[in-house]
């Protein structure tokens, strides 16, 4: 195993944490502005959508054995086409990591200080994005094997501190005013979806997985089982008065008025800030992501940086987007349909040069076995 690639243990880590970090903070409460009660149905399509692109992307890291995605779709659609795809998709991923430190400010502000968060605040987190994109993969796989026992340890206090206080029949009743409002809820907020595209980064990269890459499906459902646990307790709080909720509103906020959680004080707080670790490595992923495509977009030296410039450039507009209302608004109104076709048209794209890349190996490895029993003859 060599320092640029992970254990298979550490990409199951590292699959449940990105699992969890763009959907469990402001997801739940954007959809019930616009589904209401029914984002219970709506969040159940989402994470389906999201278990079948990992199957593909998992896939796609199947076939391809020891070679990563960039050679693959170089001897498939050629050196042009293909880093212009991967430039697309590098910068995309890039706009969304400034999603990450967007839900990620509003959070603490909202949360936490009670007033909007500058600049400096934001400095420590874009640092340490950079910090494990221009690292190793082998630094966001031990930091995984750290952060997801942690995750998952708070996951479970908080839910035996909460759940015997909901009632679950507020979620009643689904489906009152139709599909439609699914419908809306699905499309609208899709660039909190596509998580686990940027897994396939490291494709060729983990040790010793082969058909075991396929169990990376059991933490996914464990993380979205957590998901739906947590989101379900938010719908069935504010099910009957989903005009009080505003984007600053979370999980967090559902804990500690609708849940009776001022029983133990704000320790929900600190749970919390554990979470956040999740947020925390997906936001290094998404470097690391950004930061492998420039590099073979534009070299090595090229790459690195584009990368240092990416990131000086989102603290820049992170300290310029003080109206995080607005980020959003465009996101829901502009992004929705980029975010559909990037997010799942290029794990279809690296699937389809893995499997031509397949046949052609096969076909080459068949020619020369036909080819050596001939002169042997």
């Amino acid at each position: 195993m060599t320092r640029d690639s992970v254990k298979f243990r550490q990409f199951l880590c590292i699959t449940f944490l990105v699992a969890l970090a763009m959907k469990m903070f402001m997801l739940p409460v954007l959809l019930m502005r616009v589904s209401g009660r029914d984002s219970f149905i709506v969040m159940l399509f989402v994470l389906s959508t999201e278990l079948i692109l990992l199957a593909v992307v998992c896939t796609v890291i199947y076939l391809s054995g020891e070679k990563n995605i960039y050679d693959l779709l170089k001897s498939v659609f050629g050196v042009a086409v293909s880093k212009t795809i991967v430039a697309v998709v590098a910068v995309f991923y890039l706009f969304k990591l400034f999603m990450v430190l967007v839900d990620v400010r509003v959070f603490f502000s909202t949360s936490v200080f009670g007033r909007p968060l500058g600049i400096w605040h934001i400095l420590p987190l874009v640092l340490l994005a950079l910090y494990i994109g221009v690292k190793p993969l082998s630094t966001g796989g031990r930091l995984s094997e750290l952060f997801a026992p942690l995750v998952t340890v708070s996951m479970i206090v908080l839910g035996c501190l909460t759940l015997p206080e909901v009632e679950f029949g507020g979620l009643n009743p689904l489906l009152a005013d139709g599909w439609s409002k699914i419908g809306m809820g699905y499309t609208a907020f899709s660039m909190w979806y596509g998580d686990f595209t940027v897994l396939l980064m490291f494709t060729g990269k983990v040790a010793k997985s082969g058909k075991k890459i396929f169990f990376s499906l059991i933490p996914a459902l464990a993380a979205f089982l957590f998901l739906m646990v947590f989101s379900s307790v938010l719908f069935a709080a504010y099910g009957d008065m989903t005009e009080v909720l505003t984007y600053g509103h979370n999980i967090s906020n559902m804990t500690q008025y609708a849940v009776g959680s001022y029983k133990f004080g704000r320790f929900d707080l600190v749970i919390f800030c554990v979470w956040l670790t999740a947020v925390l490595l997906s936001a290094g992923v998404m470097m690391s992501f950004f930061s492998r495509g420039m590099d073979f977009v534009f070299g090595r030296r090229g790459g690195r940086g584009a990368t240092i410039a990416a990131g000086t450039l989102l603290l820049i507009v992170s300290g310029v987007m003080t109206d995080m209302n607005v980020v959003t608004e465009f996101i829901t109104k502009y992004m929705w349909l980029p975010s559909m076709i990037v997010q799942y048209g290029f794990p279809l794209l690296c699937l389809v040069a893995a499997a031509v890349d397949k046949i052609k190996t096969k076909t080459k490895s068949r020619r020369m076995e036909i080819e050596t029993a001939q002169s042997q003859s």
